[in-house]
């Protein structure tokens, strides 16, 4: 894979690595000169004051995105911050030190993957952290509405994690990557209920936040570095696509082996020796091919139909790999103009289980 090479080891931002100042929540934001969520929030208790049932349903969503905005929120621009620390907050005393009793890689993914299980994921799995997964640079003033305050991700020899004035330090040790599905309820996606989306994806985010400080804490317990992420640090569906946990579908998100789109994705980065999955040969699900039923009822157009492409049309997509490619944008100024989530693709997909009924 093609890595620009600077002095003393250093992986630079380069080409190849998404700048995370472009994802849609950021970029928006510069476009609506306000915090897209403020804008969005806003929208929202406007239709709920003249509307009892939306009034309601707004109150459940406060409950649902309380541990999403106590963690993250979303986890954009957050890295080392609060919660989403690279370093570790506290600990069972006097195992500092200590070597962890397993060095069976296999028996390590074992175990992390069930207690991830246990936590409440609903399925696990490890990938390999390849340096073009994670991000050249991330921006540190989220959502702004001028221009973004940016500070790169070197990926270089070092003791540990580390942010600086000028970048944050990544140790090249820190090269797994334990990645966590974290449950929704595609029924509740589609749902006519005012913010019965809303809740469900908050209450998604929610659940990503839980799964990524937990496991962090325990791989931290255990003696390794571990730093926890929600959608900042490192790209999300290659990344669950690599751990062997499902495909990329044409709406841009992951469709679970087992359990369908109807997910959120959570990782968290560690150098714990552990043996990766085997991902899938082909990466994209087969059936988006000759589907489309997603880019048909995308309310805001932003699915794209035709086959996929390494192009990137739209400043949120990163060029170089096949996938569709999906405006983020459009998408997100959809649910800020009505003041509500959408989750009409993951809903529709026909790539889900029984499970859910």
């Amino acid at each position: 894979m093609a890595e620009n090479m600077v002095s003393q080891g250093q992986r630079s931002p380069g080409p190849d690595r998404f700048d995370g100042s472009r994802i849609a929540f950021h970029s928006l934001s510069r476009r609506l000169g306000r915090p897209w969520v403020e804008a969005y929030m806003e929208r929202a208790a406007a239709r709920a004051r003249t509307d009892p049932e939306a009034r309601r349903a707004l109150a459940e969503l406060s409950g649902a995105r309380t541990l999403n905005f106590l963690v993250g929120p979303y986890g954009e621009g957050r890295e080392n911050r609060g919660l989403l620390s690279w370093t570790p907050q506290g600990g069972p005393p006097g195992l500092a030190g200590l070597p962890w009793p397993v060095e069976d890689p296999a028996e390590n993914a074992r175990w992390v993957c069930g207690l991830a299980r246990r936590l409440g994921a609903l399925d696990a799995g490890v990938a390999p952290l390849e340096p073009e997964w994670v991000y050249g640079r991330v921006q540190t003033n989220p959502y702004a509405s001028g221009e973004p305050e940016t500070k790169p991700i070197v990926i270089r020899p070092a003791a540990e994690p580390a942010e600086t004035q000028d970048q944050f330090v990544l140790p090249e040790t820190v090269n797994r990557a334990v990645v966590l599905l974290a449950p929704m309820d595609r029924r509740r996606l589609v749902s006519k209920r005012p913010y019965e989306a809303s809740i469900e994806t908050n209450l998604g985010y929610s659940r990503m936040a839980e799964l990524a400080v937990s496991v962090a804490g325990a791989l931290r317990a255990a003696g390794f570095t571990a730093i926890p992420c929600m959608n900042d640090t490192a790209l999300s569906v290659p990344v669950a696509v690599a751990a062997g946990l499902g495909v990329a579908g044409r709406h841009g998100m992951l469709a679970a082996q087992g359990w369908g789109t109807a997910v959120r994705i959570a990782k968290v980065l560690t150098d714990m020796p552990l043996e990766p999955a085997k991902p899938p040969e082909e990466p994209l699900a087969g059936l988006c091919h000759d589907c489309g039923i997603c880019a048909r009822a995308c309310p805001a157009g932003a699915i794209p139909e035709g086959e996929p492409t390494a192009e990137a049309p739209h400043p949120c997509n990163r060029p170089g790999s096949l996938k569709w490619p999906v405006d983020g944008e459009a998408c997100l100024r959809f649910w800020v103009e009505r003041g509500e989530s959408c989750g009409l693709c993951q809903g529709v997909c026909p790539l889900q289980v029984s499970v859910d009924g």
